[in-house]
C-alpha cells in the first residue's frame, strides 16, 4: 500500500468521525433544529478530512510495523548470549 493509499484511508476515516462528531457538536451550538446539525457536519467532515489524511498515514505506518513484529518467525530458538566461564581458583 502506497503514501497516497494511505492519505486516501485517512481522509476517508477523518470524514466520517468528522461528520459524526460535528453534527453532535453542531446540534448543541446551534439550538435550530436542522441547521445546527447541517451547519456543525459540514464544518467537521471538512476538519476530519484534512486531520485524517495527516494522521491516517501514520496510524496505517504504525498498525503495519505493530503487525509485522507479530508475523515475525520465532520458531527458531535464539542462540544465547556469550557463555560466562566460571571463575577456577587454584589452591
Amino acid at each position: 500500500m502506497d503514501d497516497r493509499e494511505k492519505e486516501d484511508i485517512g481522509k476517508v476515516a477523518g470524514l466520517g468521525l468528522g461528520l459524526a462528531s460535528g453534527a453532535r457538536l453542531g446540534s448543541m451550538l446551534i439550538p435550530v433544529p436542522v441547521v445546527g446539525t447541517f451547519v456543525g457536519a459540514v464544518a467537521g467532515g471538512a476538519l476530519g478530512s484534512q486531520v485524517g489524511r495527516k494522521v491516517g498515514k501514520a496510524v496505517l505506518d504504525g498498525a503495519g510495523a505493530f503487525m509485522d513484529t507479530l508475523r515475525e518467525d520465532t520458531s527458531e530458538e535464539r542462540a544465547p548470549g556469550p557463555v560466562p566461564r566460571p571463575i577456577v581458583v587454584d589452591s
